[in-house]
């Protein structure tokens, strides 16, 4: 998405140096961060933000970045609405369009084996999108803000009993 006046041209003004900048929702490693070096190539600079308003304020910014990238339809949840919402209130268009096939994968600390795992973090749609394998183990599921963020903790916290979902970029 793009600033309306900017819409014509693409979404390239920050490109003097050859780096897009875009807000994303989410952090390093993020679904969205995968979106984004699709559409912009892998130089593009995120703006990682806690929420999709904030995707849009700073989206919205052109002293802040060039625009976001955000979610609006999901093959499990369908349209986004809020996202939608966010959109027709703002003074942004759309501009360009990613279809990206999820992978999620399991992610433990070094030497911690599936026996080992008893609880399993990561966002509710990662969650709900395994839900067929994470049936099969005993393992509590826990709910967090974000897929990335969830291995990144994980990692940071060395624990050699939970594991998180995310995609292969937050590895």
């Amino acid at each position: 998405m793009s600033d309306r006046n900017n819409a014509g041209n693409g979404i390239q003004p920050g490109e003097e140096n050859g780096k897009p900048k875009v807000s994303i929702q989410g952090f390093e490693g993020c679904f969205h961060q995968e979106a984004a070096r699709i559409f912009f190539g892998n130089a593009v600079e995120v703006i990682c933000c806690s929420t999709f308003k904030e995707v849009i304020d700073i989206a919205g910014n052109k002293k802040k970045s060039d625009g976001g990238v955000m979610a609006i339809e999901n093959s499990i949840a369908g349209s986004i609405l809020p996202n939608y919402n966010l959109l027709q209130k703002s003074n942004l268009t759309i501009v360009g369009e990613v279809y990206l096939q999820i992978n999620q994968h399991l992610m433990v600390n070094p030497g911690v084996e599936l026996a080992d795992i008893k609880e399993v973090h990561s966002h509710p749609m990662a969650i709900q999108q395994c839900f067929g394998f994470l049936d099969k183990h005993n393992w509590q599921l826990v709910e967090k803000e974000d897929t990335a963020l969830s291995t990144k903790q994980v990692h940071q916290t060395r624990s050699n009993i939970v594991a998180a979902i995310a995609s292969n970029l937050a590895a």
